[in-house]
């Protein structure tokens, strides 16, 4: 009898999921066919159905346990585990089966030998999935040897560096962090970007997420050039061999002279770096490297009355991701929406990219700043729609 209920259920539910859309297929992942949600984050509700993530249907309502799915209860205080098949454990409340949730079961010692299915990733001939389980560095597991937060003394061929750092206060050398550099622009140093907070993302990892580092530049008046991208190289080197980073979230960011070295190192850099997030940037610099042709997630933030990276020419530092980023550069002619001179700003996010390396488009009238305002406002929305973007990995 059980068994025919749970044919039927799983049908129902297989027909009604068949017509339904949902946010995850645009990432590369299937919807859901059941409704039970293991994870949530800003593109949606997530569960996992044949060791694969998948995503809730538009509308689906998410039930507390995956009994549900097959019009059974959830077990409400027993954890006595009575039996276990292909779907899960049963418990009886009741003289009723009922649905335990693996994180509450207990007694059997057989049930407690079974491992719990994990999802298995989709994998691309170049790049990550979107939400892609981390890739520890050869520095996880090792004591820690940087200050938590100051500054350190790099040393590269013949050169030398200071380097500043903020690294989360409880630091666990077995989990993966983000990485993000700040760059700063001509006439600015590296101080500079450590007391904004890294261009305001500091103040913003609240989960503590995050390591962030700004180099100084090469102390001559054009502060990035052709040598910088090897000691760039040489840095990060020294941090995934010291410190636990996720090597799949690496980023940089930049604003103005910082943000046209961020932009190169974007040409170049795609295999190291998952994404950029330019303030004011240009597709020209004293020097840039070849294109590679490989995608890359890309952010910019553009002021309208810049004289200086012009409009033009962060728009032309845009196109030239957008070839990359779609099928046939077909993002290119996609027209982004941008914000009304004089208004509050405008970020787009284009459709016709891969999604899996997002181009985010931020507009607003304001000069050569990188903390662009909106009309009335006190703190800069650049911040958080920077934040959001790096999220979205």
């Amino acid at each position: 009898m059980k068994f025919a209920v749970v044919l039927t259920a799983i049908a129902a539910v297989a027909a009604k999921a068949s017509a339904a859309s949902c946010f995850s297929q645009k990432l590369g992942y299937p919807c859901c066919n059941g409704n039970i949600v293991v994870y949530t984050d800003s593109d949606g509700k997530w569960g996992v159905e044949n060791g694969q993530w998948c995503g809730m249907p538009n509308g689906q309502a998410a039930t507390s346990c995956w009994a549900n799915a097959l019009n059974y209860p959830c077990c409400k205080t027993t954890t006595e585990v009575v039996l276990t098949d292909n779907d899960g454990k049963w418990g009886i409340e009741n003289n009723e089966w009922c649905g335990i949730n693996s994180s509450s079961s207990s007694g059997n010692n057989n049930n407690n030998n079974q491992q719990q299915q994990q999802p298995q990733e989709p994998t691309y001939s170049f790049g990550y999935a979107l939400k892609n389980t981390p890739v520890p560095s050869s520095g996880c597991g090792k004591n820690l040897s940087l200050p938590k937060t100051g500054s350190f003394e790099f040393k590269w061929g013949n050169n030398k560096r200071t380097v500043r750092i903020d690294i989360p206060d409880n630091y666990d050398k077995s989990k993966p962090y983000r990485l993000v550099f700040g760059m700063h622009c001509m006439g600015g140093w590296a101080g500079g970007v450590q007391q904004e907070g890294y261009y305001g993302l500091k103040p913003l990892d609240t989960g503590k997420t995050t390591i962030f580092v700004a180099p100084e530049g090469n102390g001559q008046q054009l502060p990035w050039g052709e040598a910088d991208y090897y000691m760039f190289d040489e840095l990060l080197a020294k941090l995934k061999g010291d410190l636990c980073i996720d090597e799949s979230r690496v980023f940089s960011t930049g604003f103005s002279y910082g943000s046209m070295f961020s932009n190169g190192l974007s040409w170049n850099h795609q295999k190291v770096l998952r994404g950029v997030a330019v303030y004011e940037t240009a597709e020209r610099n004293i020097w840039l490297p070849k294109h590679t042709g490989e995608p890359i997630g890309w952010m910019g933030v553009l002021g309208f009355d810049d004289g200086l990276c012009t409009p033009e020419m962060g728009r032309h530092a845009r196109d030239i991701i957008l070839e990359h980023n779609s099928e046939n550069g077909a993002a290119v002619k996609e027209r982004a929406e941008e914000a009304t001179p004089g208004g509050p700003h405008k970020c787009y996010d284009y459709k016709t990219v891969d999604q899996r390396f997002p181009v985010r488009w931020c507009t607003q009238s304001g000069g050569h700043l990188w903390d662009h305002k909106d009309p009335g406002q006190y703190q800069s929305w650049v911040p958080q729609a920077t934040w959001e973007f790096i999220n979205k990995f």
